[in-house]
């Protein structure tokens, strides 16, 4: 390369969703572009999200008519969702022509991502960035009722979904067993053992990361006036949760283990509308107040999350899970379930708490821990000292792919 920086193109298919994943690559982009000559390629994209990569000097590239990400049981049975994306990816022009114009390949997994990986030659380096399972086909709780219920449904789609789906699925990922030049990341160590168990590969681990900068610790003048119109003057205590109202999610979960612990939840997501109305009335039923609130900027949801006694999570096998690390960021008690990637972040009483799935009395503790003023201190302190340790920086990240890519160029 003559001395000058690698080429790396950045992809990924689905950014409208907007999820942990879209956000940690747009957080990594200016520390990316600082160490690669970048250039991001995808399927859709927001607007916002187009002139914030644009606004670093990187070229996008995405399909003038975005690809759209469906739902539905046959799309999830069938893999047409995955189908239509392959198609998208041999439809978008001058994709070649940057395949081809780049020393390697950053590619964050996700909808529609994997269809990518047919459009890149065995030569071409590639790094991916292994998130999460795909949903639905190595587990059932994503066929799920919001409230648990479906069993047998869940279990039926579960099951064909593994036949139609589930070999395509395990194909696609191959390439990274038979190629050297093409290695794969996961978010956690939790990640990495599904993908070893799922796929049979060995990968690192490269964590996703927290700007810091994002995170303001300080409480202005005006966060009372924030808070007080979100939460429309009601001034008891409330705990966050963030996400849609799903199984995985943990949303019916999260009212249920908050009974006699006297907080409002506040979920920030939600869904549609009788989705929202069912879980305000599933936290009547049982005596939890719930209220919902969606398209928060970035300053509303960090004054928000300042300002409760907690930041809560129950999802069911979260890969890695960025709200408790920017719960750290904030300086608020994060209280997570004992699962998934949260063990990689959350170190338990030292800086927040894991508690299990079901037990009652142990999160009813742990809120009570996260009022005291003197614990929320420590925990306020050692969380710093944690995203510190596990070099959760833009600047790290950029740092490790580096010597990865450098390892098969």
């Amino acid at each position: 390369m003559n001395g000058r920086a690698i080429r790396l193109l950045v992809s990924k298919a689905a950014m409208v969703r907007n999820g942990g994943a879209a956000r940690d690559l747009l957080r990594n982009l200016p520390a990316l572009s600082r160490k690669f000559e970048v250039k991001f390629c995808c399927l859709n994209i927001l607007e916002s999200q187009r002139q914030q990569v644009e606004s670093l000097g990187i070229e996008v590239l995405c399909p003038e008519n975005q690809w759209e990400v469906r739902g539905g049981i046959w799309n999830e049975i069938s893999a047409k969702q995955d189908r239509t994306s392959g198609k998208a990816w041999q439809n978008l022009e001058g994709l070649s022509e940057l395949i081809e114009w780049a020393d390697a390949i950053h590619l964050a997994t996700g909808a529609g991502s994997m269809d990518f990986t047919s459009m890149v030659p065995s030569s071409k380096p590639l790094h991916l960035h292994f998130h999460e399972s795909k949903s639905g086909v190595f587990d059932s709780v994503s066929h799920l009722n919001r409230d648990g219920t479906g069993t047998w449904r869940a279990h039926v789609v579960h099951t064909l979904q593994s036949f139609y789906h589930r070999g395509r699925i395990i194909s696609s990922f191959q390439g990274f067993k038979q190629n050297e030049k093409w290695i794969i990341s996961a978010n956690s160590n939790y990640s990495a053992g599904r993908l070893m168990e799922e796929y049979g590969i060995k990968g690192g681990v490269l964590f996703p990361v927290v700007d810091l900068s994002e995170f303001d610790r300080e409480n202005p003048a005006n966060d009372d006036e924030i808070v007080d119109r979100l939460r429309e003057s009601n001034d008891s205590e409330y705990v966050v949760s963030i996400g849609n109202i799903s199984r995985f999610k943990g949303a019916f979960e999260a009212v249920e283990h908050l009974v006699g612990c006297s907080v409002d939840l506040v979920w920030v997501g939600g869904g549609s509308e009788p989705e929202n109305q069912s879980l305000v009335a599933f936290g009547r039923e049982l005596g939890v107040n719930v209220q919902i609130l969606s398209n928060l900027d970035s300053v509303e949801l960090a004054t928000l999350m300042k300002r409760s006694t907690a930041v809560i999570g129950l999802a069911n096998g979260e890969a890695f899970g960025l709200t408790p690390i920017e719960s750290m960021a904030l300086g608020v008690p994060p209280i997570f379930v004992e699962e998934g990637g949260y063990r990689d972040t959350i170190v338990d009483g030292v800086n927040g708490r894991l508690v299990a799935r079901g037990d009652f009395d142990g999160w009813r503790k742990a809120i009570m821990e996260a009022r005291d003023s003197e614990t929320r201190s420590k925990w306020a302190e050692s969380g710093l000292s944690r995203i510190e340790e596990l070099g959760l920086t833009p600047e790290n990240y950029a740092s490790q792919l580096d010597e990865r890519i450098r390892s098969v160029i």
